[in-house]
């Protein structure tokens, strides 16, 4: 079997043991939020196998590997076990891992309509700003009302007013932007090649 997708396959199994603890060892003591949160995993996990269904796409299973790195620091550290209340940078740098994550979705986009050409790679830059950007916009949107229906306060306004939201929106598309430096250079240098080679990766 391959090595990458031994990884995977740790990953899930480990997410599913960390929700059915939290569950079983804190459940009756837990909010609403913190229970939909915790169940969360279930279908968050399975997102690969998701997006392969409803979208028609495999992921490689190195961009699985970088996706439930993501899970791993954004959900299960952070918003599970309550390490953003414990480590006060984790939170910019979730966002920021979150404006490079869906930078490549973008490029995933890009690709899946045969748009992932050199000679576009202007119109890639402006698309992927405008994506990242939007995710990051629709997650606080998220955040807002999922505060107001469950009475949470994922988005700290009773301590910060609007500057988390502003600060993760501002993270987030500063992640986006180093990707978008990192990408150009790549494109201009390397040319044909870091294409191709990127669309073997995505």
């Amino acid at each position: 079997m391959n090595k990458l997708k031994v990884i995977n396959i740790g990953f899930m199994i480990l997410y599913m043991g960390i929700m059915l603890y939290q569950l079983i060892c804190f459940g009756t003591t837990m909010t609403l939020s913190k229970i939909l949160t915790t169940l969360s995993i279930i279908p968050i996990t399975a997102g690969p196998f998701l997006i392969k269904k409803i979208l028609k796409y495999e992921m490689s299973e190195l961009l699985k590997i970088l996706y439930y790195v993501f899970v791993l620091i954004a959900l299960i550290l952070g918003s599970i076990l309550g390490w953003y209340y414990k480590i006060s940078w984790l939170d910019l740098f979730a966002h920021f891992l979150s404006g490079i994550a869906t930078m490549i979705v973008a490029l995933i986009i890009l690709k899946k309509n045969h748009l992932l050409k050199k000679e576009l790679k202007w119109f890639h830059l402006v698309f992927m700003i405008a994506f990242s950007l939007m995710i990051a916009s629709f997650w606080e949107f998220f955040e807002f009302f999922s505060d107001k229906i469950l009475g949470g306060d994922t988005q700290w306004v009773k301590e910060t007013g609007v500057d988390d939201t502003m600060g993760d929106m501002l993270i987030a598309f500063l992640g986006s932007i180093l990707f978008c430096i990192y990408y150009f250079i790549e494109v201009k240098i390397k040319k044909d090649k870091f294409i191709k080679k990127l669309d073997q990766v995505l």
